[in-house]
C-alpha cells in the first residue's frame, strides 16, 4: 500500500507529490471546480458517445448542476444515466494539464422538476432560471468517482481518485490502493 507518492512507482520512477488524504483531495477538487465553470459532458446512447460543451455550478457533496436549452444529451441521459464531466485547465501539452473527471449518475429536470429549485440554490446568477425557466432544463450529476490530475508543474501524470471516502492512486492503467 502506498502511503505517499514519494514512493517509487512500478517503472522505477520517483513520485514527486504526496498522496492526499480524503479531505485534502476533496478540497483540491472543490477549489478547482469553483475556479472553472466550463466543461465537457460525455453521454452515451445506443453505443454512440457524445460530448457536449456545458457550463455548470457546484452543489453540496461535489454534485454538479448544468443548465441547458436541450439537445441529444437529454435523450442519452434518459436511456443511460452514466455520464462523465471533464473540467480542465488549458491544454499545454500531453504532459502538462490539470483537470477533474467526474464519473457519475445524471438526472434531468424533465423527469425531476424539483431540480430547478435545487440548482437555484447554487447559481450565482439566478436570472436565467427565474426568467428563462420555460427554455432551460437542468442536469444534476451525482459523482460516483472523481479523478484528479495536476501535472502542470512537473508533468507527473499520476492521478488521484476519490471514490466514496477512499483515495486511490492511478497511473496509466495500473491502480494502487
Amino acid at each position: 500500500m502506498l502511503n505517499n507518492k514519494d514512493d517509487i512507482d512500478n517503472r522505477g520512477v520517483l513520485m514527486n507529490n504526496k498522496l492526499m488524504s480524503t479531505n485534502e483531495l476533496r478540497k483540491e477538487i472543490e477549489e478547482f471546480l469553483r475556479e472553472h465553470k466550463d466543461g465537457s459532458l460525455a453521454t452515451c446512447d445506443n453505443n454512440i458517445p457524445r460530448s457536449s460543451p456545458v457550463q455548470y455550478c457546484l452543489g453540496d457533496n461535489l454534485e454538479v448542476y448544468i443548465l441547458s436549452a436541450g439537445g441529444e444529451k437529454f435523450k442519452a441521459i434518459k436511456n443511460n444515466p452514466n455520464v462523465c464531466l471533464l473540467v480542465n485547465s488549458d491544454y499545454l501539452n500531453y504532459r502538462q494539464i490539470k483537470g477533474v473527471q467526474i464519473f457519475g449518475t445524471a438526472t434531468t429536470s424533465i423527469e425531476n422538476p424539483s431540480l430547478y429549485n435545487e440548482a437555484r440554490n447554487y447559481l450565482a446568477d439566478k436570472y436565467v432560471l427565474d426568467n428563462e425557466k420555460d427554455n432551460i432544463k437542468v442536469i444534476k450529476v451525482v459523482p460516483n468517482e472523481i479523478v484528479y490530475l495536476d501535472s502542470l508543474v512537473d508533468g507527473d501524470r499520476t492521478k488521484q481518485v476519490l471514490k466514496g471516502n477512499n483515495v486511490y492512486i492511478m497511473e496509466d492503467s495500473n491502480i494502487f490502493v
